[in-house]
């Protein structure tokens, strides 16, 4: 009887651990993806039909983390006040916190490149990650971005006076973001 007792007990415990290891999956489009580097995916590898776009952009991962709106909406959000070159006022942009989102998948914390859906490439290292807010923004305003408007999503962040990017794009504002690369 003890011995029952003793292996009920110790499923019982088990049974947070099992639980917290489950991995979400979008329900809805998917509307980011990142590879590379990453401690807990919830896909596979590149499929090159499944995931033309991505091939077209020369993504490769054995494993990822794909994100539909709902699952970047659970992340803690944050907001940016900025006006960028294609907005005529300031605006409050809001999303996930970039930083938050690669804890929560346990990404490594090295170079991460962001890629737009036409091909447009930035990255961040990690300093630059933790020494600002950068914004997975979903909404200007309070309206959702659109395709066309710089979204559906937007890396943005305050920049200070006179604060520009790099020729070789780190820090960009990336607009239309669909990828991102956790390490080289």
């Amino acid at each position: 009887m003890m011995r029952v007792l003793a292996a009920v007990f110790i499923a019982l415990l088990s049974l947070p651990a099992l639980a917290a290891d489950e991995t979400r999956e979008p329900d809805g489009m998917v509307l980011l993806t990142v590879g590379g580097l990453v401690g807990q995916p919830n896909r596979g590898p590149i499929d090159a039909k499944r995931d033309s776009l991505l091939a077209q952009l020369k993504a490769d991962f054995k494993y990822g983390f794909a994100f539909d709106r709902a699952m970047l909406l659970e992340l803690p959000q944050g907001s940016v006040t900025a006006q960028p070159a294609e907005f005529d006022k300031p605006a409050v942009f809001s999303g996930p916190l970039l930083r938050d989102l690669l804890i929560s998948i346990e990404a490594a914390k090295v170079k991460t490149s962001l890629v737009a859906a036409d091909g447009y490439t930035g990255y961040l290292m990690p300093e630059d990650m933790d020494g600002s807010d950068w914004i997975l923004a979903l909404s200007a305003d309070g309206e959702p971005l659109g395709i066309g408007q710089q979204g559906p999503i937007w890396l943005i962040n305050t920049r200070g006076e006179g604060e520009t990017v790099g020729e070789d794009r780190r820090g960009s504002h990336v607009w239309a973001v669909v990828y991102m690369h956790v390490g080289e």
